[in-house]
């Protein structure tokens, strides 16, 4: 017969067989007060068991999961009690953390749960009301903010490992605030935040967490849902430096002829599209066959899906519209045109082959991203106006410049395929592409 207190281990909980009615309980041997319960159902749950004021009072800690590694930890930077009432996935090391916690408040003479409840609106109260807003304001995809929130600042949840794949978990130098009162939250704490991302994760990164909290922050204040200071209001940024990797005139046959030997044809049309397009990845692995007119040559994309919250309309290459029209014979009513195993069907991220597509190329340091730099680089060098590249790439500052251009679609479309068949040209060998201001510098020599 299995005693009912003995010290907790991972392997030892992992054995106790479910009861056949009811619930059994066991008591842990280091930690007074902490009980391990399971249900007939075959639920594990920590709790704590503790008399408060007289009262026997009983507070769920958490789940526990037998896959859960055992030496996994409380998030970096997340107070124990943040984890309260939040139903975390617990391995022992943390229901012990958790559990102490929890019996020093009640030995104060205080009971955590109803304090936290006292305590106002927490960063995922708050999160989750942003999120409604962003939504309802078409201001832009929320799913970007939220992966951002779950693995810098809030609960990560719980997911099924893929097979094959890594095991999700927080970044380093990341917290776990979701249970933080938004008034708790003081600007020494964010700017730690910053410090720790900035080191162990990157400095572009730890600049865009900081805006999103600032973010949250002054919705916050816009709504009257928080009178006080914004933690992150005078937060410094790094300074970054710009990249201008693009696909240079000696790499671009030897990039395209490894493109045309990919073996995976989805990928290999995603690549062009993203070449031809200039549109940032999210954008075209999330393209549906309803923003597309082939007639017309364009391409609507939805504010709620770009970045500056705006809708764009981007011109189609000829090469665009050949890649997509044979792609149209085997869309089998997909509503995507390029269907994946995501959850939401369309393809997903595609690191590992474009890891072997650069090695077959025989590049290094460049990105899918770079893919966008490189129309916008050639465009340039072919003779676009700053005005018609910032048109075709979208990119927001473009407005100003529209009132008095006036610009329609087929001067964009014009300088996008002069810059894409210069890139086929080079690609192919029979030309030998030398860049309009380098001309104009030369002839001016002359």
């Amino acid at each position: 017969m299995t005693k009912k207190r003995f010290s907790f281990t991972g392997g030892k909980l992992r054995e106790l067989a479910p009861p056949h009615e009811g619930r059994a309980c066991f008591h842990d041997a280091t930690v007074q007060g902490l009980i391990f319960e399971i249900t007939e159902k075959g639920a594990r749950s920590f709790r704590v068991y503790r008399k408060f004021k007289g009262r026997p009072l009983k507070i769920t800690l958490g789940h526990f999961d037998p896959d859960t590694p055992e030496t996994r930890d409380l998030p970096a930077g997340a107070e124990p009690l943040d984890l309260l009432g939040n139903h975390p996935t617990l391995n022992v090391r943390m229901a012990r953390k958790l559990a102490i916690a929890v019996i020093a408040e009640l030995d104060t003479g205080v009971n955590p749960t109803q304090a936290n409840a006292r305590k106002g609106m927490t960063l995922g109260d708050l999160f989750a009301r942003y999120c409604s807003y962003l939504t309802t304001e078409g201001k832009k995809s929320v799913s970007g903010v939220t992966w951002m929130w779950e693995r810098y600042l809030g609960q990560l949840p719980e997911t099924g490992r893929k097979l094959h794949g890594a095991e999700r978990k927080k970044a380093g130098g990341a917290v776990n605030w979701e249970r933080r009162p938004i008034s708790e939250i003081g600007h020494e704490q964010v700017s730690r935040l910053r410090l720790d991302l900035g080191e162990k994760v990157g400095r572009t990164t730890a600049n865009r967490v900081i805006e999103l909290l600032r973010a949250m922050y002054n919705f916050a204040k816009r709504e009257r849902l928080y009178t006080g200071e914004n933690p992150a209001e005078d937060i410094g940024k790094f300074d970054l430096v710009s990249r201008e990797r693009s696909l240079h005139s000696d790499e671009m046959r030897k990039f395209f002829k490894a493109l045309d030997a990919a073996e995976d044809q989805d990928f290999a049309d995603y690549v062009r599209m993203s070449l031809f397009t200039g549109a940032r990845r999210g954008n075209v692995i999330r393209m549906r066959w309803d923003e597309l007119s082939l007639a017309g040559a364009r391409w609507t994309v939805g504010g709620e899906l770009m970045k500056n919250g705006e809708p764009l309309t981007i011109p189609l290459v000829q090469e665009a519209v050949d890649v997509l029209g044979r792609r149209t014979e085997g869309a089998n009513g997909s509503p995507w045109v390029f269907p994946g195993g995501t959850a939401a069907g369309h393809m997903g991220a595609q690191r590992k082959r474009w890891a072997t597509l650069l090695k077959a190329a025989g590049l290094t340091d460049f990105r899918v991203h770079d893919l966008r730099r490189s129309l916008g680089s050639w465009m340039a060098d072919t003779g676009a106006s700053t005005v018609l590249t910032m048109r075709a790439l979208g990119h927001k500052t473009i407005n100003a410049a529209l009132i008095y251009q006036r610009l329609s679609a087929e001067p964009v479309r014009g300088a996008m395929q002069s810059a894409v068949t210069e890139m086929l040209r080079t690609a192919s060998g029979k030309v030998q592409v030398i860049p309009i201001r380098r001309a104009r510098k030369a002839r001016a020599g002359k």
